[in-house]
């Protein structure tokens, strides 16, 4: 089914006053995030925490995460369980697709139309297809999945419907041979693929690491030569 995000990407500019932190995929982990998050000293007033998408399904606080996104301190793009809502006011098959993969948050508000709008409405405004974040010089971009080879073609929105489709579904990872660095941009971010560990392929890292380890990578971005991570 053709789908296009309301927005494509968006710019952050450098946060002056704190740090940026990055996490992979929270699935419905909203008190592993906070313990973590309160681990590392993260000052909510100041700092900053972008997401590599997939904040619902899975895990059983999807709505809590979905409330991330009204948070000032909070940033993410959108992942393909995002989209798998999105695509439910489309076709309620969608919708099916989600609640078999841990979407019980999901059927049990399937009655509430105005709750369902207000989550649409929240991911669509707050959860670009991509971002560009700007930390001690560099520019850093977030995908879910991954991203065409050019950066700049996400930045100008020249997106086909095979390039939306790659940065929220494909898996590079089990095709070594396509996991190519992306021109046009410092380093990327991903998350999507189960890792174990930060998995670097040129400037690109991967840091979905619940599904294997039970614990989320977060990334103080301005503390760590993104070069030393892997």
């Amino acid at each position: 089914m053709h789908f296009k995000p309301r927005k494509q990407h968006v710019f952050n500019t450098a946060n002056v006053l704190g740090k940026d932190y990055i996490v992979g995929d929270i699935h419905g982990q909203i008190k592993r995030l906070y313990e973590q998050l309160f681990t590392l000293g993260f000052n909510f007033q100041i700092d900053r925490l972008f997401c590599t998408g997939d904040l619902i399904s899975k895990g059983a606080e999807s709505i809590e995460c979905l409330n991330l996104l009204t948070k000032k301190w909070f940033f993410s793009v959108m992942g393909n369980h995002e989209q798998l809502f999105l695509l439910g006011f489309q076709s309620s098959e969608y919708w099916d697709v989600l609640q078999q993969k841990g979407g019980e948050w999901l059927s049990q508000h399937l009655d509430r139309f105005d709750v369902l709008m207000r989550w649409k409405t929240l991911i669509d405004i707050t959860m670009p297809l991509t971002r560009t974040i700007s930390v001690n010089g560099k520019n850093i971009g977030i995908s879910h999945a991954s991203a065409p080879p050019d950066w700049q073609t996400l930045q100008k929105g020249e997106l086909s419907d095979e390039d939306i489709w790659q940065v929220l579904w494909s898996r590079p990872l089990h095709k070594n041979e396509s996991c190519k660095g992306i021109d046009m941009i410092d380093y990327v971010v991903h998350g999507h693929s189960p890792v174990s560990h930060i998995t670097q392929f040129d400037n690109r890292y991967w840091i979905d690491t619940f599904a294997l380890k039970q614990e989320l990578t977060i990334i103080n971005l301005n503390d760590f030569n993104m070069d030393e991570l892997n």
